[in-house]
């Protein structure tokens, strides 16, 4: 019986942590970063990467010079930023992609957009059971932001016409993996269940 139960606590343990490496951080424009210095090609720095729930964009810029907004797709379309979703301006800005659907980027210093300093992407479930679930038909996909100085919070990345992520065909749980390994003590909850 203590054979099983140590067995059952290694395994959740490995489920646990295993899944949480396979989240990847990528910073936007690579060495570059946000920039409209260099002609950074950010259609092409999409090229060959697969986005997943869960996965985390770090946008690096002089904070005098750029900032990052978060746009629908009309918005992202036009390169209006007056009715961002979420706006940054840190600097150094996380944003852990929390569902699959498209989301859409842009710097609102003027002309910046026109120039080509936007960013649009499409994130994929990860498949793992304790992925976020896709948004219902009408609802946006969300993500959550970390900036230096700054909290997380949540906004819907591109609501309005073209954002509906694409629907989930397979059941997920209700809360995702990360929501679970970010409450405190809900580790040691769980392996006390076995004790």
């Amino acid at each position: 019986m203590a054979m099983a139960k140590s067995a059952v606590i290694s395994l959740t343990i490995m489920a646990l942590f295993g899944a949480s490496v396979a989240a990847t951080t990528y910073t936007v424009g690579d060495n570059a970063g946000w920039t409209t210095q260099g002609k950074v090609d950010y259609y092409s720095w999409v090229d060959g990467k697969e986005f997943k729930v869960g996965d985390t964009l770090v946008f690096k810029y002089n904070n005098a010079m750029h900032d990052v907004h978060e746009v629908t797709e009309a918005d992202y379309v036009e390169c209006n930023a007056k009715a961002s979703i979420k706006h940054h301006i840190s600097g150094s800005d996380a944003i852990t992609l929390n569902a699959p659907g498209i989301y859409y980027f842009i710097c609102g210093i003027p002309g910046h957009c026109q120039a080509g300093q936007r960013l649009r992407i499409e994130v994929e479930s990860d498949g793992s059971p304790g992925a976020s679930p896709s948004a219902a038909p009408g609802q946006s996909p969300t993500t959550s932001s970390t900036s230096s100085g700054g909290s997380a919070s949540t906004v819907p990345p591109g609501g309005g016409s073209g954002s509906t992520p694409p629907s989930s065909s397979s059941a997920l749980l209700p809360y995702s993996l990360h929501t679970f390994l970010a409450a405190p003590g809900m580790l040691a909850v769980l392996l006390a269940g076995f004790a």
